[in-house]
């Protein structure tokens, strides 16, 4: 058994982990500890110099009327309409792709794309707007 520290989001946690490959002649196990569950006391995390920018994909601003949000955080896999294009309720605007699953983000509502703010292969937010309709 070997005994590790792994730290998750800032929280440290003591793990003992048993080596199943242990090289002939290592030396006997002790009997078996129960593993530690307990979080250890969290680190402190050294105050950053430089702050650090906001993500690109980020959304700027609170989603307006016209705008089409993303339902989940993905990957832009195909934008399905052009600006200036007609579109109706439930046509299909732009395809995500997140955890090998592809979802449709169809208009909530008949209108005209007046903007679209993604191109395949963009990683979007979960609220982030991908399309506007005027």
């Amino acid at each position: 058994m070997r005994k590790f520290r792994i730290t998750v989001e800032g929280t440290a946690y003591e793990v003992t982990v048993e080596e199943l490959d242990a090289p002939a002649g290592a030396s006997a196990v002790a009997a078996p500890r129960p593993p530690a569950a307990m979080p250890a006391a969290p680190t402190p995390a050294a105050p950053a110099a430089v702050s650090a920018p906001a993500p690109q994909n980020a959304p700027a601003a609170p989603a307006g009327p016209g705008d089409v949000v993303s339902p989940l955080a993905g990957t832009v896999q195909k934008v399905e309409v052009a600006v200036g294009a007609a579109v109706t309720e439930g046509q299909p605007l732009v395809t995500l792709e997140a955890m090998k699953m592809l979802t449709s983000v169809p208009a909530p509502r008949p209108g005209t794309v007046t903007e679209i703010r993604v191109q395949p292969g963009t990683a979007v937010q979960e609220g982030q707007v991908l399309v506007v309709l005027g």
